[in-house]
């Protein structure tokens, strides 16, 4: 059962009624010693309060995305769970030739596998899609275009493909001919429970960025036919993934052409990046774009009803000078959601597309 939407919210509320109603109703027969009757009253209060708190529980978590299923919830991962009883030839999930497992997620052919990383020893989970032409003959010299998908904090990644069912979008923006195929990649960002980095290299603590922007990276050139150059790679991230996007971008332009910011911000907000005074001014990136100039091309969106988005919106465009160049979108109106996030990522699909090189014209 999904831990998001209205049958679980509408049930807990009822829930909620029900027992405070029923509690009410017995509070006034209870028989017994006052002693007796003191503890039952309390026991009957306690599951008021219970029932209070777990729909205070899902409220919040339907509103911010926290836990998406059960799985979620109690740390259980299903799909990585199935790794050891793969095979070569299981229909469902495969190895690559440089030796990876990757397990079914979902059912549009997304794929996943524990990778660790060679540079930042970090474990983690990385999702893989693959475009419908990337199995065809006509494309087996191919080497595809890749789009670096970045969460939020908190939340997993797999919302990408649960939530906003970005693989979904992109088949009908290819079937339009709006958009080119493209690899698209997901990588688990909260590598440690609980800390969140800004998609930061924290010192004594996970290299995170370098994870995402190298030993991701390089694990998916390695094992697909994915460009190798960096204007065949873009990144695009929602919330904070919106600032990880645009950071790897300008912090790594031989490795990406371009960025994608869904209601993202560009100053970093984690503790573990503001308590250092390098290290935040090492990664605000409107101090960066100050005094740097990176060849990359970054879409930066948000909404005027979201007003701390929509001014870094303006923020950004102020600091970026050529060759940096930065396209802005802000909607009128939408908060801070999924649902404003998939309202903007069509456009978006459409537009890192266009910077993304035709994949025929693929170099090694």
């Amino acid at each position: 059962m999904s831990l998001l939407g209205v049958p679980l919210l509408v049930g807990t509320i009822v829930l909620t009624i029900a027992v405070t109603a029923a509690s009410v109703w017995l509070g006034g027969r209870l028989r017994g010693s006052a002693s007796s009757q003191a503890v039952r009253r309390a026991a009957l209060a306690l599951a008021c309060q219970v029932c209070a708190v777990l729909t205070v529980a899902v409220v919040v978590n339907d509103q911010f995305e926290f836990y998406a299923t059960w799985d979620d919830l109690v740390g259980s991962d299903s799909a990585a769970g199935s790794f050891a009883s793969l095979t070569p030839q299981d229909q469902h999930g495969f190895r690559t030739a440089a030796g990876l497992t990757f397990a079914p997620y979902g059912e549009d052919g997304v794929r996943v596998v524990h990778f660790t990383g060679p540079r930042t020893h970090i474990g983690a989970d990385v999702y893989v899609w693959l475009p419908p032409q990337y199995g065809l003959p006509a494309y087996r010299h191919t080497r595809f275009p890749a789009i670096e998908l970045l969460p939020g904090y908190p939340g997993p990644v797999h919302n990408w493909f649960t939530m906003l069912d970005v693989t979904g979008l992109l088949r009908h923006e290819m079937a339009r001919g709006e958009a080119e195929p493209a690899i698209l990649v997901a990588p688990t960002m909260e590598v440690v429970p609980g800390l969140d980095t800004d998609c930061t290299d924290i010192p004594g603590g996970p290299a995170v960025e370098t994870w995402a922007a190298e030993d991701v990276r390089d694990m998916v050139t390695a094992n697909f036919r994915a460009r190798m150059d960096g204007a065949g790679w873009a990144a695009m991230g929602y919330s904070e993934g919106g600032f990880c996007a645009v950071k790897l971008a300008v912090q790594h332009p031989r490795q990406y052409t371009a960025a994608v910011s869904l209601s993202g911000y560009f100053t970093p907000t984690a503790p573990a990046v503001t308590r250092s005074p390098g290290l935040l001014r090492a990664n605000d990136l409107l101090q960066v774009l100050t005094r740097s100039r990176p060849p990359v091309s970054l879409l930066v969106m948000g909404t005027r009803q979201d007003a701390d988005t929509a001014a870094d919106v303006t923020r950004l465009r102020a600091v970026v000078h050529a060759p940096t160049t930065v396209a802005s979108s802000v909607l009128p109106s939408g908060g801070h959601n999924y649902g404003v996030w998939g309202t903007m990522l069509p456009p978006a699909l459409r537009w890192v597309s266009h910077e993304l090189s035709d994949p025929r014209r693929a170099r090694s």
